[in-house]
């Protein structure tokens, strides 16, 4: 099975990612938006540089809107990399 296959290989690196972007460990769900994480476009923008790096996936800075979910994140990385 590959890492991107498996949905708690990507939730792992989403969440550190999420940690290393300045999120509290604690305050990070599924359901928990990168807004209410006070993840910026900056934060974004380093999020989709390093799923590039370590998925080489492109994820297009645009479809990772502030508002949307870590769960989202997942699925988003999960379904461009199906796509590729």
């Amino acid at each position: 099975m590959s890492e991107l296959a498996n949905p708690d290989s990507v939730r792992a690196f989403v969440e550190q990612e999420l940690i290393d972007c300045g999120a509290e460990p604690d305050t990070i769900s599924d359901d928990v938006s990168l807004d209410e994480l006070d993840i910026d476009s900056l934060a974004v923008v380093e999020l989709v540089a390093s799923v590039k790096r370590r998925f080489a996936v492109d994820v297009p800075f645009e479809e990772v809107p502030r508002t949307s979910t870590v769960s989202d994140v997942c699925e988003l990385i999960r379904s461009r990399a199906a796509a590729s």
